[in-house]
């Protein structure tokens, strides 16, 4: 019963955040009518959502020292308190705000939730709880466009859309309170210099530069994908959602193969197999110009990225077993790192060159990544170390 309680609470806390990480998207056109501003300035909503995000080393310090229980109760109440701020907000700064609180939950809670989890289950059957938090967010990408679309077709206001995710953040806040504790670790002191040399050793620091490039890919087209289609194909807010629910669907199907196959094939050798289809997909999207070969290519995309990413991150969950949580912590803070980047570069790249320039540059940096990850194996680095 426990552990059923354990994997439900870490699931509807994985639901939420990705929810909530996955509407500015598909609102854009809505978001600067409501505000006021330019349809390519709603990006910018992301840069203090993710800036917050390169401080959760410091979360990660704290649950590996005090608990990654308690660490994940903090986050859920900045998690809380933003999407109260956010959906009340009248004017776009007051948003930004609840964003950034927003951003320190979603950073943190991504990566100690699997940390959290993995404390109670052998890496060899990791894979599956990685595959339950990958579900949770695949079920938030499909449904998060269709979620918010039509509940500001109904009700015109962005309460309607938070107040949901305020409720379930509380009630999993209360069942995290029954849950046990993780081990604690009082000697684990978070001091800069430990930081910088948990990033120079050449793995880990391969590890975190693949997971950063290969985020350019749905950081550049996911968020400009609801401009684009506005403005090219004149499709509507609602006609939007729905594109954006068509591509989360090949993101749904990566994590439930990734959920079922992780263990079987491999962490390494899936993920290199689904970065490689995210290329092939990239190279359709620059060849063609119709919008339902664009659809697919974008679903294949999904699935590669999500299937990649949810036997990457597990992969990565024992590179630093006995400092596990700040590592996922540093995951996650370049993933941070990655949206503030590209979140920054992305308007002024969309505005030089359009959607096209976008993928091109998409498919450089993927193609990079792959470079450096065929010519290293995570796996046996792993298990060398604990022969």
């Amino acid at each position: 019963m426990q552990n059923f309680l354990m994997f439900f609470t870490t699931f509807f806390i994985q639901l939420i955040i990705a929810v909530e990480m996955n509407l500015v998207a598909p609102l854009a056109p809505y978001l600067s009518e409501y505000f006021g501003i330019s349809p390519s300035s709603v990006v910018f909503f992301n840069i203090g959502f993710s800036i917050v995000g390169l401080l959760v080393p410091i979360l990660g310090a704290f649950a590996d020292k005090y608990g990654k229980k308690k660490s994940i109760m903090i986050s859920l109440l900045f998690f809380i308190i933003g999407t109260i701020v956010s959906g009340l907000a009248k004017i776009p700064i007051i948003f930004a705000v609840g964003r950034i609180f927003i951003g320190i939950g979603y950073f943190a809670l991504s990566g100690i939730n699997l940390s959290y989890l993995s404390e109670f289950i052998p890496y060899e059957s990791r894979g599956k709880a990685s595959g339950l938090l990958r579900t949770a967010f695949g079920i938030a990408i499909l449904g998060s466009p269709i979620y918010a679309t039509n509940l500001i077709a109904k009700y015109n206001h962005l309460l309607s859309i938070y107040l949901p995710l305020t409720i379930i953040g509380i009630i999993t806040l209360i069942l995290m309170i029954i849950l046990p504790e993780t081990e604690k670790n009082l000697e684990i002191k978070l001091e800069s210099k430990e930081l910088f040399f948990m990033i120079k050793k050449p793995t880990n620091f391969k590890a975190l530069l693949i997971a950063f490039l290969f985020l350019a890919t749905p950081l550049f087209l996911m968020n400009f994908l609801g401009i684009y289609l506005s403005s090219v194909f004149q499709l509507d807010q609602l006609k939007i959602g729905y594109v954006y629910t068509i591509v989360a669907s090949g993101t749904m199907l990566g994590v439930i193969l990734a959920g079922i196959f992780i263990d079987k094939i491999g962490k390494e050798k899936l993920a290199k197999m689904s970065y490689s289809l995210v290329f092939i997909s990239l190279v359709g999207l620059l060849i063609s110009k119709n919008l339902h070969f664009i659809i697919a290519s974008l679903g294949l995309m999904a699935f590669g990225l999500d299937s990649g990413w949810t036997a990457y991150q597990t992969l990565l969950s024992e590179i630093e077993p006995s400092k596990r949580g700040i590592f996922m912590s540093l995951l996650y803070t370049t993933n941070a790192l990655a949206v503030t980047v590209f979140s920054i570069l992305g308007p002024a790249f969309y505005n030089l060159g359009g959607y096209r320039l976008l993928i091109i540059l998409s498919l450089i940096t993927n193609f990079t990544a792959l470079m450096i990850f065929y010519n290293i194996s995570f796996e046996e680095i792993i298990n060398s170390s604990q022969s």
